[in-house]
This record gives C-alpha cells, structure tokens and sequence, in this order.
C-alpha cells in the first residue's frame, strides 16, 4: 500500500508538472503575441505619428506661404508701391506721410506702409512678427502684435526665428527688391502634435530652400541633450552625426524639407515600457494558474489518497473501514458517501452468507443477495473507476473493475454458470490477490473449447481455489503458483487444480478425502467448503461424480474434479 501510495504521489506530481508546463507554453506564446502585436501596433502609431505630423505641419506651411506670397504680391501690384516703401525707409514719419498724401492727390492709390503693416496684422491674427528688408536699405522694418505699425531697426539687430520668406518682386525690372519675412504663432499645431500621444519621443524639424528653420517640434519625451544632437548636426550640416537616430526625411511640393528625429535609446526605453505590463501580466497571470492548479490537485490528491486507502484497507480483510467525511462538499464527496453505503451494507450481509447451513444456503443467498441493490454498486463502482481512470490511476481502475465483476456476480441470482464462467469469475478473484502482492503470484487457467459451455453449479471451483489463498500461499515467497486446467478426455469432464503451497502429510490427506464425503451436519458453521462443493457438485451429477485431493511431496496439493456432464442434472 505504501508502494502504490509513493506511486499515486508520482502521478500527481508527474501531471502537476505536466499542466504547468502546458499551461506555461500557452501563458508564454499568448503573451509572446500580445507583445509581439503590441510592438507592431506601436510602431505602427509611431509611424502614424510621424506622417501625421508631416502632413499637418505641410499644411500649416503652405498656408502660411499663401499669406505671406499674397502680402508680398499685394506689396508690388502697383508700380508706386514699392517706391512708397523706400520713401518710408528714407524719410521722417511726417515727410512719409506728407509723400503718401501728395501721390494721392496726384492721381496715384494711396498707399501708406505702416497702415498696410498695421491692416495686415489685423486680417491675419496668427502672425507674430513682420520683417521687411529692402536690397537698398540698410535698416529693417520690424512690426510685431504689439506694434503693428512696426519701426525701422539696424539691420544687425533684428532677430527673427521660423519665418517664412516671400521675395518683392519688381514689377517693372522684374528683380527682387528685397525679402518679406513673417512668423506665425506655431503654439496651435504644437499643441495639436503634442495631443497625439505617439509624438512624444520625436523631434521635427522644418527647413526652407535656403536651410533656414521654420519650424520646430519637441515631444514631451525629448531631453535638451537629445535637442543639442539634432541642433549640432544641422548648424554642422551633417545628419550623419545622429548615429543613434532614426531620421526620416520628406521633400514638400512647397520646397520645403520636413526631418523627424527620433532617438534608438529613447523608442527602446519605450517599446518596454508599453510591453512590461503586458509581461508583469502574464507572469502573474502564470503564476496564479500554477499555484491553483497545484491547490486543486492538491486537494484531490488528498482526497482521492484517503478514498483509495479506504478501499485497499477494506480490500486486505478490514471490512470495518469507512471513509472519513470529512471531504469537501464535492464529487468526492459524494463518491465517499456511496462508497460507505456499499461497505456497510456489504459488511452487514456478507458474514451471514458465507455462514448459512449447506441445506438452506442457496434460498438464504437468493433472500440476502436480493436485498443488496446491485445497480447501485454497480454505478458506485463504475464512478469509483472512472475516478481512478480521470486521476490517471490505470492499475486501481482494473482493481475495482474486477471487484464490481465479482459482486456482479455474487448478486447474480442465477444458480447455475458455464464452466468458462466460473474459470473467469475466479481469474479475477486472484487477480486482487495478485494486485495486491505484485510480482509474488503467477497464475494459469485453462479450458478446453469442448467444455467451455459445460454447465456446473455457481461456485463450485471458487472455494477451491479460495482454500490455497487461506491455507495455502505464503505471501513471503516471490514463486507462489496457482494452476487451473479443464479439458475432456474419454467423454469426461476433467478440472485439475494444482498450487505449490503448503503441501499436506498423507494422514491429512486421509482425512480430507474421508469429510469432504461426508454430509454437513446442521450445527457446523466451519471448514465448510471442500464439503459443500462435493455435495452440489454430487447433487448435479450423480455417483458419476468424482473428487480427490492429494499432496505434492509435502511441497503444494492438486484437487482433481470429474464428472460426465452428459448424465442426467438435478
């Protein structure tokens, strides 16, 4: 019981560990996937990201340009205007303006450069700042929202970042006269960029046909030296010195060149921290299948340990034993109730049949068998060994399949078997002796084809065989032997069974020969069975009948049966 014990441990550990890898295997590869489209659909956002913002900041631009070409074209649409405009960088306010009103009063459109710059500002309220510079000028017009009607300023003073320049073009020579430059408040396209989540490690950068910046986006995610990077390998002219950054760069129809930047480091810090909860995840989501995997068996192994101790208890002689129910309130639990009735129903009516008189015992057996309900041990059995089989305990599934065959057979109320029957039903009684004591029992039955059919009374062979487990083996010894052999010879029915046993001295023999002839007296109740399988056995047929017990040299004892089945049964 001890081995079988370890044994059933061994299973359990073997399937726990079994389920855990499986389980495993299943948590890694759905998480391995989950990651895996997670990078994808990250990368994928990113890429999003990028040619959003792309597509956004080449809009913004070739807005802006059209304002800034349509300022620049409105400037020099007349021929007076940009001489008016040198006026203005020549002269006082008050002469400039005396200049304006006399070339309206002379026939030509009044034009007044600060009252442009001012109406300007006011149609377009995204400009920032207005810069003017005339090729013949040293000086620049700076107008900004706070000053709209703007001011000349020395040329090395004027600062002025992500402008857009629109060239004045003379209308009469056809030259350039000077450059428009306009900045736009880029706060709205920031923050539109900045609300798109996957920008947050990028870097944008926009730069005209002459290399000047116009534009200029940082994620949230940039550090300042990840901006002196960018910022040193443009004023350097050199993108190749970003060795760890992804560039990416677009030539816009405006002529414009839109560069995002994006740092390897940073997009790998990232990438595991949008996987590692993903990770943590699974790691605890295995974690907690494992533990309550090994909970759960755990449990059922103890329960399914107490179950099968109870049997193999009940099954080596302790018909008292009972299973505890103390179980959860489960299928076991349940099994362990069937398993209680069947036993002490078993228990209350099996000594009583093994002790009735010869002359009452096939009436007494029929009235105790028929109050045992064999479907319900029948059923009780079957989910005993289904228990076994679901708990992967093949050996204990045979054990309680040839159990339930032999109550199967005690409840059968029929009188009379086959002789191939009754060989079966006692190859499963030893069976249990041999489950029981592995690798110390060997056993052969035979019969012939010709008898197989031969009808005897039910469990004429049993006691026989029954005598050699009571009185005969010696568990001790690895060679126990057991032999059963039915064949016809001379139109007699032969069945011959032999052991290696505990032999008999020839006095014994004497005298077993001399009662098992003798009939039961009422008050016996001991030593009955040789006697009672003669008397059946005589009963069915006749004088013919012949039965003889002989010792093997001290060393096992052959029981010999004939009889002519062709005579007349009783």
């Amino acid at each position: 019981m001890l081995l079988k014990s370890h044994a059933m441990q061994a299973s359990f550990a073997h399937l726990i560990k079994l389920y855990t890898t499986i389980i495993s295997v299943m948590v890694v590869l759905a998480t391995t996937v989950f990651i895996t489209v997670s990078i994808r659909t990250y990368d994928a956002d990113l890429e999003q990201a990028e040619n959003t913002a792309i597509v956004q900041v080449g809009q913004m631009l070739n807005q802006n340009q059209q304002i800034a070409a349509q300022f620049a074209t409105q400037m020099t649409s007349s021929s007076s205007n940009l001489p008016s405009i040198e006026k203005y960088f020549d002269s006082s306010i008050t002469d400039y303006s005396n200049y304006a009103i006399d070339k309206s009063i002379s026939g030509s459109p009044y034009f007044f450069w600060p009252t442009e710059s001012r109406q300007f500002f006011t149609q377009h309220d995204q400009v920032t700042q207005l810069t003017l510079r005339l090729l013949s000028q040293n000086k620049v017009f700076v107008a900004t929202q706070a000053n709209p009607g703007g001011a000349l300023y020395p040329a090395k003073d004027v600062k002025q970042r992500f402008a857009i320049n629109a060239p004045l073009i003379n209308q009469t020579s056809l030259e350039t006269d000077g450059v428009l430059s306009i900045s736009f408040d880029q706060s709205e396209i920031k923050r539109q960029l900045s609300q798109v989540n996957a920008t947050q490690p990028l870097q944008v950068v926009v730069r005209s046909e002459a290399d000047d910046e116009v534009f200029y986006f940082a994620g949230k995610r940039v550090t300042r030296q990840q901006q002196r990077d960018l910022n040193q390998a443009l004023t350097a002219g050199n993108m190749k010195m970003l060795r760890d950054y992804h560039v990416t760069t677009k030539q816009l129809s405006s002529g414009y060149t839109v560069m995002t930047v994006l740092n390897r480091h940073l997009l790998s810090r990232l990438i595991i921290g949008h996987v590692l909860p993903l990770i943590l995840l699974g790691l605890i989501l295995l974690l907690g299948l494992s533990t309550g995997l090994w909970l759960t068996f755990r449990r059922y192994q103890h329960q399914l340990n107490t179950i099968v101790d109870t049997v193999q208890t009940v099954s080596d002689g302790n018909l008292d034993a009972r299973v505890p129910m103390n179980l959860r309130p489960t299928d076991l639990h349940t099994l362990a109730g069937g398993i209680n009735a069947m036993l002490t129903e078993i228990h209350q009516h099996i000594y009583t049949i093994y002790q009735l008189q010869i002359a009452q015992q096939e009436a007494n057996r029929r009235a105790l068998q028929a109050q045992i309900n064999p479907h319900f041990m029948s059923n009780t059995l079957e989910y005993i060994r289904m228990a076994a089989l679901e708990a992967h305990q093949p050996e204990l599934a045979n054990v309680v399949y040839s159990f339930a065959a032999l109550l199967r057979n005690n409840t059968d109320l029929s009188s009379r078997t086959t002789l191939k029957q009754e060989v079966s039903f006692i190859e499963k009684y030893v069976f249990l002796y041999q489950v029981r004591f592995p690798d110390r029992l060997a056993y052969q039955f035979t019969v012939a084809d010709d008898v197989a059919a031969v009808e005897i009374p039910k469990f004429s062979l049993q006691p026989l065989v029954e005598n050699y487990f009571v009185h005969g083996v010696n568990f001790s010894r690895v060679d126990n032997a057991l032999s059963l052999k039915a064949w016809r010879e001379a139109g007699i029915v032969h069945v011959k069974i032999v052991d290696n046993g505990r032999g008999l001295s020839p006095e014994a023999v004497k005298a077993v020969n001399q009662k098992l002839k003798q009939p039961l007296a009422a008050e016996q109740q001991h030593s009955i069975g040789l006697q009672n399988v003669y008397s059946r056995m005589h009963d069915s047929f006749g004088d013919g009948f012949k039965m003889t017990i002989n010792s093997n040299d001290q060393q096992g004892v052959t029981v010999l049966l004939q009889f002519d089945d062709r005579e007349g049964v009783k």
